[in-house]
């Protein structure tokens, strides 16, 4: 019997749940600190839109973390889409 593994999150959902709600941190600060517009950052959260390699450098800058971090969130999400079809 083959176990199906759950859906990956978002790199929206990772954001939003795991940076920007534990820093009290709004959209709006968000666009001010990457430079990113806040519907730019909306669509990435809210409809879960790709990020580009630019904008997985300018969260790692805000966030400190590495821009591959971002980068592989999107790339096992996109992964598990195309092994689900």
């Amino acid at each position: 019997m083959r176990t199906k593994k759950a859906e990956p999150s978002t790199v929206g959902e990772i954001l939003n749940e795991e940076f920007l709600k534990p820093m009290n941190m709004s959209l709006c600060k968000l666009a001010e600190l990457t430079g990113m517009s806040y519907s730019r950052i909306r669509k990435i959260i809210i409809h879960n839109d790709p990020i580009s390699i630019k904008e997985a450098l300018l969260l790692a800058e805000v966030f400190h973390t590495d821009p591959d971090f971002w980068i592989n969130l999107q790339n096992v999400r996109h992964d598990w889409h195309q092994k689900c079809n």
